[in-house]
């Protein structure tokens, strides 16, 4: 078969346009830093970053949920230290009151005012907010606990169930401690810390020492219960920084796999750019050789 000169024209213009879109794609993958810039760059690479993106934003979510989830944890958790440092001045006041000889009426009455105060702040304590939701509030997260259980109304539906945050599919924790779990709860040969501490004010104002007794047992026994509910806090407090630890590794793997697969060697980049311009321009010089003046004169230069 004879070659024209027409297909050398046609040959030259085809291995000059493949070398000027190598050229393009590295000039590309060297402003990107990318190897994969376009789906038809590499089809099978592409989908396989796309579903690591993928896993990675849906990790993204449940370490901003376990971080919301902790946040309320820690603060829970100062909420209750700071309550349990109440009931333990109550309890520390009602053992002086039991254990001073000849109390008077007036003594009693004053240390039931003290107390009085003390209680006023565990509730306080109890209705303490973060952002607009009350810590201890459970599911009735917009109602103040002190108002269903230091006052008479009505305790709302959801107040006595705690929140459970999803960290992961299939895997939940609660991040609550519930007003109701403190205060309504009744250990065992006690009665509840609600009734413990109203009992305690007035067999103060009313010197009723002997009861006073039966009164301490009940609250070192609503003590214990409040001691367990933030022990028990603590643990799942763990439990979730563990999973953070954990998913915060395994979204750093991911990511580091992730910038394997799309990531661009920038040092073989500018190699094979450099190399390309070279063959680019080496071409153009052939070309000048071998084809006609007129259709050189239209080349890019």
């Amino acid at each position: 078969m004879r070659v024209t000169p027409w297909m050398e024209q046609q040959q030259f213009l085809y291995n000059l346009e493949n070398i000027n879109t190598s050229m393009q794609n590295v000039q590309e993958q060297l402003s990107t830093g990318k190897v994969l810039n376009l789906p038809q760059d590499d089809p099978v690479a592409v989908s396989q970053d796309m579903d690591l993106a993928q896993e990675i934003s849906q990790m993204g979510s449940d370490l901003s949920t376990i971080s919301s989830g902790l946040s309320w944890m820690n603060a829970t958790e100062t909420a209750l230290q700071g309550m349990l440092s109440q009931l333990q001045q109550i309890q520390s006041d009602l053992v002086a009151a039991l254990n001073t000889p000849n109390q008077s009426a007036g003594g009693l009455a004053g240390y039931a005012a003290t107390i009085r105060q003390l209680i006023q702040g565990v509730y306080q304590i109890a209705d303490q907010k973060l952002g607009d939701r009350y810590l201890f509030g459970g599911q009735a997260w917009n109602v103040a606990p002190s108002s269903y259980i230091e006052g008479s109304a009505t305790m709302p539906s959801g107040a006595d169930q705690n929140v459970a945050y999803q960290i992961a599919p299939g895997v939940s924790i609660n991040v609550t401690v519930t007003a109701y779990s403190i205060f309504e709860s009744t250990p065992t040969g006690a009665v509840n810390l609600q009734t413990t501490l109203n009992n305690i004010v007035n067999h103060l104002e009313s010197g009723d020492v002997t009861s006073l007794q039966g009164d301490l047992n009940d609250l070192n026994l609503n003590l214990t219960n409040v001691i367990d509910a933030n022990a028990d806090l603590g643990a799942r407090i763990q439990r979730m920084t563990a999973a953070q630890n954990q998913m915060q590794q395994y979204q750093t793997n991911l990511t580091n796999l992730k910038g394997g697969i799309e990531g661009a060697d920038m040092a073989q980049v500018m190699t094979q750019f450099s190399t390309d311009q070279v063959i680019y321009e080496a071409a153009l010089q052939m070309g000048a050789q071998i084809l006609l003046p007129s259709l050189v004169n239209y080349l890019p230069s």
